[in-house]
């Protein structure tokens, strides 16, 4: 199981790499193990299973969308380039609906990310691809992607690694656990919220 802290460095060094070309794919891989070193800190498999959703249906988008773009290519011998035109049609169109439909799965999963971590910046990120998702018909839609990625940085880089404030004896359970108020870290073993004061069940 990967620490928070090691769920900082590797989301936030990845979030940086997904913008540079020709090692975007370094970084979606290395945000996708953060993410599943945050999913198995919070005791959330619902997270990774969004975020694992996302990366499935842009990669099935992508595969579709260049099949449909090399058929109407391929047939365009016999159309008279029409079917080029309308591969290209196709490729835009099935790539865009996978980007949206990708961007829902990013949003879910960032959106509980902020709340079992109390960094609202993942919210903001994942409200971000999806409205960057949903205008990159008019190309504006790239601008709000890239604002999107910088909040997924930022956000990141703002994880803390909360460890418990005095060692626990031996034989004692430790761990932590997240309040069901807020949804700051504390100890386990807290009956009160440190945070907002609230009663712990």
């Amino acid at each position: 199981m990967g620490r928070l802290s090691d769920a900082k460095l590797l989301g936030g060094i990845g979030s940086i790499l997904q913008i540079i070309p020709f090692l975007s794919i370094v970084g979606y891989i290395l945000t996708l193990i953060a993410v599943k070193y945050v999913s198995d800190e919070v005791k959330d498999s619902a997270i990774f299973t969004d975020m694992i959703f996302a990366v499935i249906t842009g990669i099935v988008g992508a595969v579709l969308g260049a099949f449909m773009l090399f058929f109407g290519i391929l047939s365009s011998v016999f159309t008279a380039g029409i079917g080029a035109i309308l591969g290209v049609i196709a490729f835009l169109a099935i790539a865009w609906v996978a980007l949206i439909i990708s961007s829902i799965f990013v949003r879910r999963a960032f959106g509980s990310m902020a709340t079992k971590l109390n960094i609202s910046t993942f919210r903001t990120a994942g409200t971000l691809y999806f409205v960057g998702a949903l205008l990159t018909i008019v190309l504006v839609g790239f601008l709000v992607l890239l604002v999107a990625f910088i909040m997924q940085i930022i956000a990141f880089f703002s994880i803390q690694d909360v460890q418990p404030a005095v060692q626990a004896p031996p034989g004692a359970v430790t761990g932590f656990k997240y309040c069901a108020s807020c949804g700051a870290q504390m100890a386990s073993t807290a009956t009160f919220c440190p945070k907002c004061g609230a009663k712990q069940p």
